[in-house]
This record gives structure tokens, sequence and C-alpha cells, in this order.
């Protein structure tokens, strides 16, 4: 049986960003290397952007605080996206700031049946 996680964001320090090419920093609230999977808090400078990239598998956005424009669309406080198996996502930039949860699906490996 899978253990319960908790953290306390609170006091949980933030660290750079790698996870994909931008400019920001990340909380990792769960992180599952073997699947894929994992849960993480991104939090964009005024100024900020994540350059475009891909996801293998399924990840959702939900806006905790600010907003960011892609593709001529704006998304701001509670506002929630969800990316398709192998989406391309173009370019969010945020003028003042944003902090986004993204929560990445497990990826299924293609020689499962």
């Amino acid at each position: 049986m899978a253990e319960e996680i908790v953290h306390h964001t609170l006091f949980t320090g933030w660290r750079e960003l790698h996870e994909f090419p931008g400019t920001g920093e990340v909380k990792v609230l769960r992180e599952e290397s073997n699947r894929g999977a994992k849960t993480i808090v991104v939090r964009l400078p005024a100024g900020g952007q994540i350059l475009p990239h891909n996801h293998l598998g399924v990840v959702q956005h939900f806006v905790i605080e600010g907003q960011y424009e892609t593709q001529g669309k704006t998304f701001e406080t509670g506002s929630y996206r969800l990316f398709p198996k192998n989406a391309e996502v173009a370019q969010i930039s945020t003028k003042n700031g944003v902090t986004i949860m993204m929560i990445y699906d497990p990826v299924e490996s293609e020689t499962k049946k």
C-alpha cells in the first residue's frame, strides 16, 4: 500500500526551475521518477517565462496566484488547463508574476499492453 505524502509548503524551500526551459522557481510536492508522475508548484517572477516544450503524458495546470499569457489567452487565479498526451506547450509569459500548480500524470510505457 502506498504511503501518504504530506508537505507543509510554507516550510519547503524554493529551488531553481530545471523541469523545463524557463526562468522561475519550483517546489516539488510529489515525484515518482520511475513513472514520470509528479506534482510541483512553479513560481515565475514578473517578466518570467516558460519556453515552448512538449509533454509525454497528461499535465494539468492550476493557477494559484497571478496570471500568465499564452497564444493570445490570459489565465488568471483559479484557471485550470489540461494538456493531453504529447502536447506541445507554447511559450508562457507573465507580466507581474504567477504561481502554478502542475500535476503530471504517470507516463505509461509503450511496451505495456
